[in-house]
């Protein structure tokens, strides 16, 4: 069986071959291959958002097949990817947007190979669901050696925690946990040669992804009220080298949170600023958010969805090439700029920030997100099969309403005001290319902290850094002790917070 695989909206474009006996499903197929096939829900067929197009040699239509397509669309060849298994000769069109979602990033490394060779040397790991981060460390110096990205090879398991946890309760602990493994063993034999010269690490990651690189049950993580195994840093030697995880504060505010709030802290005390207020966003799926009072850090979780991420949208991708991550519009002109300078394949999420504040100021849209009649039914074009539909825009209220709620709630739990704050972080890849005026004019912040933004990148990264190099416990315990979890669903406020802001 000769299996032909065509990724589409590259240029040139690519074709794989796959020889095969018997019948094999399409994300076997692709691995096969040595290709990321992106799923946002794990394959679990609950988000029906990963269609492919048979050229020839299409599958008999399943049920997953008749909830996510029309008849007409099935009939031309169209089929769910994930649910999809190859039983004869074919031919298989993928978008780009789903085959090239995650590219690895290799950031500038040291000019000169005779700086690793140092016995002092230490490792800093930041275990993102999406990527894993890591950065190599001379202890002596405090200079940053090397740095490299990979995509965190769990990704076949699911694009969310969610998935991640249900994986490993369907058996999966094992494997979910080899894959991080077997891609930190890859980046360390990339940064430093087969020897692994360093001899201590610092890890940082949500609470999940914590817990499934040590093997410890995600079982409480699965449903309310959300207890995890254990909140506590983790150490231990292991072939002479020490290894520390950082400590979480609750299930979704994990260690990644707890570095970046040990970063910012330990930089505000090196500028005599140590009891200087400030919010942290992070956003993601879960938007993590801690307001810090000059005494206590009040933490949250709010469940954003991943419309902001590029996820779950008709027109969304993740901040790959190609994707659309800036735009205006003026006199009905729609311009843009991708990612690489190449042809647009879709929406990050900066670029839709951007768009929904353009077409509120054009007056495209209403205060509560409907379009005009013009694009009501089919959407508002971008560039060529790259559009947003009313139900895109009703995603990304939802979500911007659960940040901006979740940000006044903590505000009103310290019995502050936004003038109170004197420093708006926000971390992650999103932080550092969201347009900030834009958040702000469609409600993602409030516009009274725009003049204190500042995008801090990967402060869990940043802040494992900090801690490989000097190892502070005191400013760790401190954060870990005056930490508040403010739960968003427990307050009655919160709905109707959340409504009220829900307008543009």
């Amino acid at each position: 069986m000769e299996i032909k695989i065509v990724i589409c909206g590259l240029e040139p474009k690519k074709e794989y071959t796959l020889k095969t006996d018997g019948p094999i499903s399409f994300v076997d197929a692709m691995q096969q291959l040595g290709l990321n096939f992106y799923r946002p829900c794990g394959g679990i067929g609950r988000c029906l958002s990963c269609s492919i197009k048979f050229v020839y040699g299409m599958p008999p239509m399943s049920s997953y097949d008749e909830r996510a397509l029309d008849f007409s669309e099935m009939r031309a060849g169209w089929r769910l990817g994930c649910k999809c298994t190859i039983t004869r000769d074919c031919k298989i069109e993928v978008p780009a947007a789903l085959a090239t979602e995650i590219t690895s990033v290799i950031a500038q490394e040291a000019p000169e190979d005779e700086e690793l060779n140092k016995k002092n040397i230490g490792i800093a790991v930041d275990i993102g669901t999406t990527t894993l981060a890591t950065a190599v460390v001379d202890l002596d110096t405090g200079k940053i050696l090397r740095q490299r990205n990979c995509t965190n090879s769990q990704l076949k398991f699911g694009a969310d925690v969610i998935s991640r946890v249900k994986a490993s309760m369907d058996g999966h602990s094992k494997e979910l946990m080899d894959c991080v493994r077997k891609d930190l063993s890859d980046l360390g034999k990339e940064l430093l040669g087969p020897d692994f010269l360093m001899h201590k690490y610092v890890f940082s990651g949500n609470t999940v992804m914590t817990h499934l690189l040590l093997g410890l049950t995600v079982d409480g993580l699965a449903q309310y009220p959300f207890v995890p195994y254990t909140l506590d840093s983790v150490s231990f030697v292991e072939k002479g080298r020490n290894i520390y995880f950082m400590p979480g504060i609750s299930a979704f505010v994990g260690g990644d949170i707890v570095a970046g709030l040990y970063f910012l802290k330990k930089r505000l005390l090196a500028a005599g600023n140590a009891n200087d207020t400030f919010l942290l966003v992070d956003m993601g799926t879960n938007a993590e958010i801690v307001l810090f009072d000059g005494e206590n850090y009040y933490c949250t979780s709010a469940s954003a969805g991943p419309a902001l991420e590029g996820a779950s949208l008709s027109c969304g991708v993740a901040s790959v090439r190609g994707a659309i991550n800036h735009l205006s519009i003026d006199n009905g002109r729609c311009t843009y700029t991708t990612i690489g300078g190449e042809a647009p394949i879709g929406l990050c999420g900066s670029g839709v920030i951007d768009l929904i504040h353009q077409l509120k100021r054009n007056e495209l849209i209403d205060s509560g997100g409907l379009l005009v009649e013009e694009y009501l039914e089919e959407g508002y074009p971008v560039a060529d099969n790259i559009k947003i539909t009313a139900e895109d825009i009703q995603q990304v209220l939802l979500a911007k309403s659960a940040i901006y709620s979740a940000i006044t709630l903590l505000v009103k739990e310290a019995n502050m005001s936004f003038d109170d704050i004197n420093h708006l972080y926000v971390s992650g890849g999103l932080g550092a290319s969201i347009g900030v005026w834009a958040a702000a004019g469609i409600g993602i912040f409030p516009k009274e902290l725009l003049p204190k933004f500042e995008a801090v990148g990967n402060t869990s990264l940043r802040g494992a850094i900090k801690y490989v190099m000097d190892s502070d416990e005191t400013v760790l315990e401190d954060i870990k002790a005056k930490s508040k979890v403010v739960i968003l669903n427990d307050n009655p406020e919160f709905e109707k917070i959340f409504l009220e802001n829900l307008y543009l």
